[in-house]
């Protein structure tokens, strides 16, 4: 899973959590949570500490997407006001075997915490026995799954103050063999777009077909295939200009012309939003667009596609993926001291 050339493990990665500046631990510790679905089956496993913000430079921590600028802004406006990060980064790791025994050991007793989750399952969280921060296992390279935004902010903040602003922030490392995340696409609503007028337009860059609407929530659509829906109806888009590709893509990343959030958002979008003179802002959603919305729902993108981005530096376009499940909001203010 893990990209080859990558650096070995350090002890130094992954530490103990202390608390953010506004709210301090009794003492540093790590945690182990686990997330049960609504039968009782484990569905993610994983630790929690404090990542160094040094692990993007040594190649330890690998980041798949491009960030952009107002959301990092935003973001450091949160971190200045709160003190620190408040909701944990989400990372996945090819092997957690380091922190095994640990989380073997923590998971025997009962928990400190139990939090219900969204789908109807359980959260459970541990504290972990102070041995444990006392000889921090190693931790290989890690992928940053959710919070590109949030690490970005961090490290500037960091790079501007030293000294005054941590170098570590709160993370979620989970167990990627043995749980992996969920992967699905990011997918984009798009205001004042006329539907009629869009499908108009997107026949004379794309093949167009209506599908016949089966339910509310259509199944992802194939690779190289994107569904435009709007006024209670859904298109496929596929076989796409080359012609339209290249004119729009040719200043991006080379990785970038097979990436289904690249298409959509430098080509599909912009084509049709010009047509009828609106702005290309599109929101984004890891939901599909609603009933009264006009958007794009997007192919899944793949794993491979996930690692070429974070190993060749270039990372995928801004919203490309959706992976989860990210832990309920509000573990922080709730972990046992």
């Amino acid at each position: 899973m893990v990209p080859p050339g990558t650096p070995a493990p350090r002890t130094d990665l992954f530490l103990p959590f202390h608390g953010v500046l506004a709210q301090p631990l009794g003492r540093p510790s790590y945690y182990v949570l686990e997330r049960r679905d609504a039968d009782g089956v484990v569905e993610q496993r994983g630790v929690v500490g404090a990542l160094s913000l040094n692990g993007v430079e040594t190649g330890h921590v690998l980041r798949h997407q491009q960030v952009g600028e107002s959301d990092v802004r935003f973001h450091t406006r949160l971190l200045k006001e709160r003190g620190g990060s408040v909701e944990p980064l989400l990372l996945t790791a090819p092997d957690l075997s380091s922190f095994q025994r640990c989380i073997d050991q923590t998971t025997v007793g009962p928990a400190d915490q139990e939090l219900p989750t969204p789908e109807g399952g359980t959260q459970r969280l541990w504290a972990c026995d102070a041995a444990w921060t006392a000889d921090p296992p190693a931790l290989p390279p890690v992928l940053l799954a959710d919070g590109h935004h949030r690490l970005e902010a961090a490290r500037r903040l960091h790079r501007a103050h030293q000294g005054a602003v941590a170098d570590r922030l709160l993370a979620l490392v989970v167990d990627h063999r043995h749980y992996p995340l969920t992967l699905s696409a990011t997918h984009r609503v798009v205001p004042g777009l006329d539907i009629d007028t869009a499908v108009r337009t997107a026949a004379r860059i794309a093949r167009v077909s209506e599908r016949s609407p089966v339910d509310d929530r259509p199944p992802p659509p194939r690779p190289g295939t994107f569904l435009l829906t709007g006024g209670g109806q859904t298109w496929g888009l596929s076989e796409i200009s080359p012609a339209a590709m290249a004119g729009r893509l040719r200043f991006l990343p080379p990785d970038w012309v097979e990436l289904p959030a690249a298409i959509s958002d430098h080509v599909l979008i912009p084509t049709l939003c010009e047509e009828q003179g609106i702005a290309s802002a599109p929101r984004f959603t890891s939901q599909y667009p609603g009933p009264g919305e006009v958007g794009l729902i997007l192919p899944p993108p793949t794993w491979d596609q996930i690692w070429a981005g974070a190993a060749s530096g270039a990372g995928m376009p801004p919203k490309s993926t959706c992976l989860g499940p990210v832990p309920v909001p509000g573990l922080i203010g709730r972990l046992p001291g």
